[in-house]
């Protein structure tokens, strides 16, 4: 298993966990560097051994995925404007 860092196709960073078999098996929110997204993958590495699993299934609960998708893409403009902001100041600094 591994994590690989990789830059996509609107500039920004992420790292994805990859099983020996190639495998995806979680990808990362978006950063504005590679040195962010490392940073962000070692504490994932760090902390994935003591998460606990929670099993809401078991719960007999349903999950609103509607909201979850809301939340998450309103916290993803948020992350991405930033890297947009940062981007720009650098395109900025080399015209």
């Amino acid at each position: 298993m591994k994590f690989l860092i990789f830059e996509d196709n609107s500039g920004d960073y992420r790292w994805t966990l990859v099983a020996a078999s190639g495998e995806r098996l979680a990808q990362s929110a978006r950063f504005a560097s590679s040195e962010e997204a490392t940073r962000a993958a070692r504490i994932a590495r760090a902390g994935a051994a003591s998460a606990p699993i929670e099993d809401h299934a078991a719960d007999g609960g349903t999950t609103n995925l509607s909201a979850r998708r809301k939340i998450a893409i309103e916290r993803d403009d948020v992350v991405t404007h930033r890297s947009r902001s940062s981007k720009q100041a650098r395109r900025d600094q080399h015209e």
